[in-house]
């Protein structure tokens, strides 16, 4: 019996007298643990970084505001907007008192009757003019022309051009759209915000917040979310011929909360973002009967050469603290770990070696189960 309590006493020193502080922080490994960890490649203690989370370090993340905004630049684009006919439009052109020049129409049944069909090379062939060179021009500017040309064959001729078809201009949409299918731009100029609606909207999974439009080779990435849901008008744009519009899935964001809390859990990260003092409410906050306030923990992966994690530190055992947790901005796949208080630990001790007081033979098994719980 005495030789059981002296073991008890040298397993109770061994795990009190193991624990070593990691440079950096408040954080308590054993000799053990540290011999394993040197041991084993996958990660030692020098691969990760350590911070305290302070007032010299932490600042509240600059939120991009949102809120209405008027786009005045974009209200005179589209005030200027002229269409330019291309290939494949089809033209009507009404020359008043004189119906002979009107295009009866073609044996291709989708050429609308009294249409002439701008073909590959942009041109038309008109009476009197011949083949004329459309392509590039506004039905404004193909009129004065054609006016010019018949002035020749008719006196003072009145005449009006108009698109009956256009086919020409598309804008192509990709992704998470509910009709991912050309546009065909015809003579109102089209927006960003117009191309979404006109496809029918956004799926449910679409990530809004970072849209790609590409034009001529470049991308452009847009917040959606804030043109839709704030009316931040800043974020359209007017589009053109050729520009493709790609919606990507929206990946799940998400905070691993975990350790002494109310609930431990996965907290999604908003497109409004989250800070810690969010995570550990949505988790219900720690645990008071349990957690050592003094010890909370955010782990992230590092892409410091030679590192390759994270650990940043706060001490909530001062509520003062929760200003800087309500600063520190938590990224995707964060973890939030709450640590044991020493009581817990000292308890459960107590609880695996009571057994072993009256049950022959179970002291090794109380030695490691102790060491466990104070590592």
């Amino acid at each position: 019996m005495r030789l059981f309590k002296l073991s008890i006493v040298l397993c109770l020193g061994l795990v009190v007298s193991s624990c070593a502080l990691v440079p950096g922080g408040d954080i308590f490994l054993s000799d053990i643990d540290r011999k394993a960890s040197q041991e084993t490649p996958s990660i030692t203690t020098d691969e990760i970084e350590f911070h305290k989370i302070t007032s010299a370090n932490t600042k509240r993340k600059a939120v991009k505001k949102r809120e209405p905004f008027r786009n005045v630049k974009l209200e005179q684009q589209v005030r200027d907007y002229v269409y330019k006919v291309g290939a494949g439009d089809v033209l009507k052109v009404v020359v008043w008192e004189h119906p002979e020049l009107l295009n009866l129409g073609t044996k291709d049944a989708a050429i609308p009757v009294s249409g002439f069909e701008v073909d590959e090379q942009g041109n038309i062939f008109y009476p009197f003019v011949g083949l004329l060179n459309v392509v590039g021009k506004s039905t404004y500017e193909i009129r004065e022309i054609l006016n010019i040309a018949l002035s020749e064959y008719i006196e003072n001729p009145q005449m009006a051009v108009t698109v009956i078809r256009f086919a020409s201009k598309k804008i192509y949409l990709t992704g998470q759209i509910v009709k991912p299918l050309p546009l065909v731009m015809q003579k109102q100029a089209i927006t960003l915000l117009d191309a979404v609606n006109l496809a029918g909207g956004v799926r449910p999974n679409a990530d809004l917040d970072d849209i790609v439009v590409i034009r001529n080779g470049n991308r452009r990435h847009i917040d959606l979310y804030a043109l839709m849901h704030y009316g931040d008008m800043r974020e359209n744009i007017l589009l053109a011929d050729g520009d493709q519009i790609h919606i990507a899935s929206q990946k799940p964001k998400f905070v691993q909360v975990l350790g002494q809390v109310a609930v431990p859990m996965m907290v999604p990260i908003s497109p409004e973002g989250l800070n810690l003092a969010e995570a550990l409410g949505a988790a219900r906050g720690i645990n008071e009967s349990s957690a050592d306030a003094s010890a909370v923990y955010v782990v992230r992966e590092s892409f410091k050469k030679g590192k390759i994690a994270k650990v940043y530190m706060l001490d909530l055992s001062n509520m003062v603290a929760m200003v800087l947790a309500a600063k520190f901005e938590l990224q995707n796949e964060d973890m939030v770990y709450i640590a044991k208080a020493p009581i817990v630990k000292w308890n459960q001790f107590l609880s695996i070696i009571s057994p072993s007081l009256v049950v022959p033979g179970a002291v090794n098994s109380a030695k490691d189960s102790a060491v466990s719980i104070f590592n």
